[in-house]
């Protein structure tokens, strides 16, 4: 064996074998590509077909729930607010006190009249008495004229004796008239004093301000210690019996009619109501109709609440889940989809209008799309679903 052969033999070849041997030449060789992870197995999870479905279009419409019957409720007297003994929401019955307003200067008028009664009384007694002894004064003279009449006729007394009985009848007859005169005075004075009783009574009842109907306390205008004054509402009082008011765009004067049912949303919370009244008469500044609609009563709803009414307009295809398949990652919401072979991902999704149980996607899914529909605790990216 020469040289050569021998370098080749002992020294490149064996070279050569170790090279090959670090690129891992005679090891197994593994296809390029991704590698595939087995993933957490989860059982049970409810699986839908996403699909489109034929439902309405609504257009929205901002309103306002008021109370059937409001009365702003005020006085006729003028003072201060001395106790206030409801708040904003208290159910109240008709004639219920709400307020007393300071009525010291009605008692004032009041204990003044009663005086002057007390006073026009006594003028009066006297008066009587002094009827009695001028009427008895001119019983007398009377007599005494007649019994002078007489003795004229036969002579006895003189016509100038005649004369003065009678001028001392007249006299007494005229001071009759005078007492009676005053005693027509104090009567009528006294039934001025007694009208000005009444009124100081009735004033009375204008401190004292009481509900005019069954109803709640919607607004307290104002406050203990605060001035009232007549027509100045304090208190405004709403009937139970509550309705939703809405004014209409033109263009839907065909699409509402009295006796609908309409969906209307306060919130978070959804109420049907009834149209009771329609105002066909276009406003011609804001161009809209004016509808209102009897509601349910419930303790949550109040007059004064804004909300919105849906009037169905039209339908349409939309792609609806259930809102129990939507995941939310702070602002953010998705649904975990399911591929062919069972393994779940989490899918970003856009989200429309809200229908009950359910939401409109507007973008993320696709008709034919298989979704976890509920349980979405349970569910995890990556993972794939069990029998």
């Amino acid at each position: 064996m020469n040289k050569a052969v021998k370098f080749i033999l002992f020294f490149v070849l064996p070279i050569a074998l170790f090279i090959l041997w670090l690129g891992g030449f005679f090891s197994n060789r593994v296809e390029p590509g991704e590698g595939k992870e087995k993933g957490k197995v989860v059982s049970g999870l409810p699986v839908m077909t996403v699909e489109e479905k034929e439902v309405p279009s609504f257009y929205k419409s901002d309103g306002m729930i008021t109370a059937e019957n409001n009365a702003k409720v005020s006085t006729k007297w003028m003072g201060r607010i001395l106790k206030v003994y409801v708040k904003e929401g208290d159910y109240v019955r008709a004639g219920q006190t709400l307020a007393v307003l300071d009525d010291s200067e009605i008692k004032q008028q009041e204990n003044e009249a009663l005086a002057g009664l007390e006073e026009l009384a006594k003028a009066k007694e006297e008066a009587l008495a002094g009827r009695k002894a001028a009427l008895e004064n001119y019983e007398f003279a009377k007599r005494t004229y007649e019994r002078f009449k007489n003795l004229y006729q036969e002579n006895a007394v003189s016509k100038q004796q005649l004369e003065e009985i009678e001028t001392k009848m007249i006299a007494a007859k005229s001071m009759v008239e005078q007492v009676d005169a005053k005693l027509a005075q104090l009567k009528a004075k006294e039934s001025q004093v007694k009208a000005k009783i009444n009124q100081v009574n009735i004033m009375e009842g204008y401190a004292v301000i009481k509900a005019p109907f069954d109803g709640y306390v919607l607004k307290k205008m104002m406050d203990e210690g605060d001035m009232a004054a007549p027509g100045m509402p304090i208190f405004i009082i709403g009937e139970k019996k509550l309705q939703f008011v809405a004014n209409l765009d033109e263009s839907l004067l065909d699409k509402v009619k009295e006796g609908d049912q309409l969906e209307i949303e306060l919130g978070d919370k959804k109420i049907t109501g009834k149209v009771i009244e329609k105002n066909p008469n276009i406003d011609p500044m804001s161009r809209t109709f004016k509808i209102k609609l009897d509601i349910p009563y419930s303790e949550n709803i109040t007059s004064g609440m804004y909300g919105k009414i849906l009037i169905p307009v039209s339908t349409s295809k939309k792609i609806l889940i259930p809102k129990s398949a939507v995941v939310k990652w702070g602002q953010l919401t998705a649904v975990y989809t399911v591929n062919k072979d069972g393994t779940m991902h989490l899918t970003y999704v856009k989200l429309g209008e809200d229908y009950g149980d359910y939401v409109e996607v507007l973008s993320g899914l696709k008709p034919g799309d298989r979704i976890i529909s509920s349980q979405t605790e349970k569910a995890c990216d990556g993972c794939r679903i069990g029998g």
